[in-house]
């Protein structure tokens, strides 16, 4: 395990894809990751979990994704 200096991190583009420790989301190669405290590699920033929504777009309760007002078909 790489250990950085208190107050410091190191950041670098990924290689290879693997997974945050700090919000269990993934990242691909090109992304920013950096060396956590004690946690191994994490994201530099982690990702917003809440998607944009557009005007009249909202996330369905039944199928839990997004698409225009109204009844669901599924």
């Amino acid at each position: 395990m790489i250990t950085t200096p208190p107050g410091k991190s190191m950041t670098i583009t990924a290689r290879y894809s693997g997974i945050c420790p700090e919000c269990d989301e993934r990242w691909q190669p090109g992304d920013l990751i950096q060396a956590g405290p004690n946690t191994g590699w994490q994201h530099a920033v982690c990702p917003d979990p809440t998607p944009t929504l557009r005007a009249g777009e909202i996330r369905c309760r039944t199928c839990y994704l997004i698409h225009p007002k109204g009844e669901c078909d599924r």
